[in-house]
């Protein structure tokens, strides 16, 4: 036990000071198996910058490579150590990379290495050092002994010991200007698969046009980059390049990367359809009529992949691609006069006309215009257009009729959708047996939480159901799925299912010490009276709740708050603040006859 206990210790609830009294109580020792798991544990979990400040300034605890880790990983220790301490997790991490490294390329992992150790600061170069000897004695042991720093003793300034520094005197990294020359050529040459799909990622087209001309892109880095990239203009470019022009594995990442064209996603859609059909053979009038419309929309630059197709695994249908491409100009002259009125006679497209720009058309209003058009054959006939998208069917869904919307929702290919089927759901007039059957393909909280709000629904049922569903989902999740469903709703999912929401306690402590937190889901929990003691606590030591008036007040008014913790924010609140609660009946007593 310390003769003499620091002041600061006033400070530490009961079970940190129990902490501190074992960290004094060990640190003049070599340390056990047991003492490092310890204090590997505390470097883990604790939340008091001054006793991670004290472990951080232990040498010899730090040599015990899981102890810097823990205290690189956790939030609490203060920013300047933290940002040493993973800096040299990094340079541990490029060590081992280089060890796994071709000989060839060892002396650029080394020239790394050497450039972030020298970033270091000057008392952690000797712990990464030893550390850096204790990874390569198993490639060449010379002995068992560890080289210890020497052990403080037992007198020593406590005070000093735990006051974490200021960020003025940390070590402020520099970052390391490269000229734009040298990020073209690194772009060229780099061997890191990790660097090349940072510079395919960058948005700066010349950056990912050098590194497309690296040699080491490959298949796989490609179509994990292009899913990943936000540049249009990548997608059109490994498209167009023939190498990758005709491999499936590239096109589907093209496909379904958020950034890719709509026009070239589409031109990708119709082919792969149109071999879809291609490769099984229509087996009736429908779908062999499908397969003229799809080859009717194929732009010219599909033909060349659809050629390399069929003479790979139909090549009897190259003479029918022969035609067809022969005949592709000649059929888009009639795309552009269908749905407009014809001038000279002041009258409207014929229904034949009609239905067959159903059939044909590719342009956004013309597809929005057939799905509005008041003969029902014209609706049925646009479903079938391969050209036609989610995004024209979700434009036309709010005003559909309960004859398309039951068609819709009961079609082969667009009731598989997840967002047709949830925009079905917000139509007034589709049934409530219809819209039981697409609540089976919800399958987020939000989509759920969606129907729950919307006031329009008639068929309470739909709603039941839709909260059932929620509830199992929610039962379903993981502890971090639950905190990500509950951030993203931004509390609604409390005031749907408070039952529970407010008996997780586990998930809903590691959401209040978020510090992005919105403070809405702040001010539920501190209002409800079903939140646990222990959350309502922790909001109590929120940092944000000294910004927010409204949320102290709730926490006052909660009378399942702590005793101590509603004191403390009794005292921040200013006296007009503290008249007004005195004003509301449901102050508890305990802080109605506190002292001014």
């Amino acid at each position: 036990m310390l003769e003499q206990e620091p002041p600061f210790l006033n400070q530490f609830t009961e079970q940190e000071r129990s902490h501190f009294r074992n960290l004094a109580l060990i640190r003049p020792q070599l340390p056990s198996e047991g003492q490092l798991a310890l204090v590997e544990g505390l470097a883990r979990s604790l939340n008091s910058p001054r006793l991670l400040t004290l472990i951080a300034r232990t040498p010899h605890w730090l040599l015990h490579g899981p102890v810097l880790n823990a205290l690189a990983q956790n939030e609490a220790t203060p920013e300047p150590i933290r940002r040493d301490l993973e800096m040299a997790v990094s340079l541990f991490d490029l060590m081992r990379e280089a060890d796994k490294a071709p000989l060839a390329y060892r002396q650029e992992y080394a020239e790394g290495a050497k450039s972030l150790y020298q970033q270091l600061p000057a008392e952690l170069k000797p712990i990464v050092k030893q550390q850096l000897k204790q990874l390569a004695r198993p490639v060449s042991a010379t002995g068992v002994t560890q080289e210890l720093p020497p052990l403080p003793s037992d007198d020593q300034d406590w005070e000093t010991l735990t006051t974490p520094p200021a960020e003025t005197e940390a070590f402020q990294k520099v970052p390391l200007r490269i000229s734009r020359e040298e990020h073209l050529s690194r772009a060229e040459r780099t061997l890191a698969p990790e660097e090349l799909m940072d510079y395919l990622l960058e948005e700066a087209e010349e950056l990912w046009q050098a590194a497309l001309r690296n040699p080491m892109v490959t298949e796989d880095i490609l179509c994990d980059a292009l899913p990943r990239s936000r540049s249009a203009s990548l997608m059109e470019e490994v498209y167009g390049e023939a190498r990758w022009y005709f491999r499936e594995k590239v096109r589907e990442a093209i496909y379904t990367s958020p950034a890719c064209p709509v026009s070239l996603a589409k031109d990708i859609l119709r082919t792969r359809e149109l071999i879809a059909f291609l490769g099984q053979g229509p087996r009736n009038g429908a779908e062999l009529h499908r397969i003229v419309s799809l080859f009717s929309q194929i732009e010219e630059s599909e033909y060349q992949y659809l050629t390399y197709w069929a003479k790979r695994n139909a090549p009897n249908l190259l003479r029918v691609v022969k035609i067809f491409y022969d005949r592709l100009q000649r059929r888009r002259t009639h795309t552009a006069t269908g749905m407009s009125p014809t001038a000279s006679e002041g009258k409207w497209a014929s229904l034949e006309e009609r239905v067959f720009m159903a059939n044909q058309a590719t342009q956004p209003d013309q597809l929005i215009a057939s799905l509005k058009d008041p003969d029902p054959q014209v609706f049925l006939v646009v479903l079938e257009n391969p050209g036609l998208s989610p995004r024209e069917i979700l434009a036309a869904i709010p005003g559909m009729d309960v004859i398309r919307a039951e068609r819709l929702a009961s079609h082969r290919i667009w009731q598989e959708n997840p967002a047709i089927a949830e925009a079905l759901l917000h139509n007034i007039h589709l049934s409530a047996s219809t819209a039981l059957l697409l609540l089976q393909r919800l399958k987020t909280p939000r989509a759920l939480l969606e129907v729950l709000r919307d006031s329009r629904l008639p068929h309470m049922e739909v709603k039941q159901e839709a909260l059932e569903a929620l509830r199992q989902i929610y039962q379903s999740m993981s502890t971090q799925e639950r905190i990500l469903a509950l951030r993203s709703s931004g509390g609604e999912l409390i005031r749907q299912l408070p039952q529970e929401v407010l008996k997780d306690e586990d998930s809903l402590l590691l959401v209040v010490v978020d510090r992005q937190l919105d403070p809405s889901i702040l001010l539920r929990l501190a209002r409800n009276k079903q939140t646990p003691r222990s959350v309502l606590e922790r909001i109590a030591g929120h940092p944000i709740l000294m910004a927010h008036p409204a949320i102290m007040s709730e926490l006052l008014l909660n009378p399942k708050t702590p005793r101590e913790a509603a004191i403390r924010i009794w005292g921040l609140l200013s006296e007009s603040e503290q008249q007004a609660l005195l004003a509301s009946p449901h102050l508890p007593a305990t802080l109605r006859h506190l002292p001014a």
